[in-house]
């Protein structure tokens, strides 16, 4: 099942250190794999890691790596480190893993208006949740999480696939999601459809 607490590390990359980042990464995190997993950009542009926290009180644990981190990965770097804390809210396909380990995940992450919130929820289980399950045999898992803490707030759904990318994408990108995604920028998100953010990252050795 989904962690119920999120931790987010985003890391934007030197353009020529991609690769040297990717390997330094992978030898990092060989003793964390239950609670973390790593992604990349297919730009090598941005590398993300996903850690799973069971309360609160276990963000304590990582206060040393954080510092550490900013150091270690100082010389891949083109600016700093974004962190971001989010907690669970519901999944039309739900995670069996607390934390992305599949080949392929997708962030999609929109701000939705505080006063639109609750009718927003009552939307996109009968519009995106819709599609999502309808493509149940592209899409491993798609959980719905909150912002708690962050310097982009909002929604944000955590999408994990196996497949081509290609193929995964299909469903989000025909005349019937352009249709939802504008009704979302007309009534919900804050900024309208330009407010909707997606990347694709693959997995660290996948």
């Amino acid at each position: 099942m989904p962690s119920q607490y999120l931790l987010i590390n985003r890391y934007p990359v030197k353009k020529e250190k991609g690769q040297e980042i990717e390997t330094f990464a992978l030898t990092k995190s060989k003793d964390l794999i239950n609670k973390h997993s790593s992604y990349i950009s297919d730009d090598k542009e941005e590398l993300i890691e996903f850690i799973e926290l069971g309360s609160l009180n276990e963000l304590a644990d990582y206060e040393k790596s954080f510092a550490q981190d900013f150091t270690e990965y100082a010389n891949y770097l083109c600016g700093d480190i974004k962190r971001e804390l989010l907690f669970y809210v519901e999944s039309p396909i739900r995670s069996v893993t607390v934390i992305p380990q599949t080949n392929f995940v997708q962030l999609r992450h929109v701000e939705v208006l505080p006063t639109a919130y609750n009718a927003y929820l009552k939307w996109r289980n009968e519009t995106i949740f819709n599609v999502v399950k309808s493509n149940a045999d592209k899409i491993t898992s798609f959980d719905a999480y909150h912002s708690l803490i962050s310097q982009i707030p909002g929604v944000m759904f955590i999408s994990c696939f196996n497949g081509a990318i290609e193929d995964y994408i299909k469903p989000f990108t025909d005349e019937h999601y352009k249709t939802i995604v504008a009704q979302a920028g007309d009534s919900y998100i804050t900024g309208g459809k330009e407010g909707l953010y997606t990347k694709i990252y693959r997995k660290l050795g996948g």
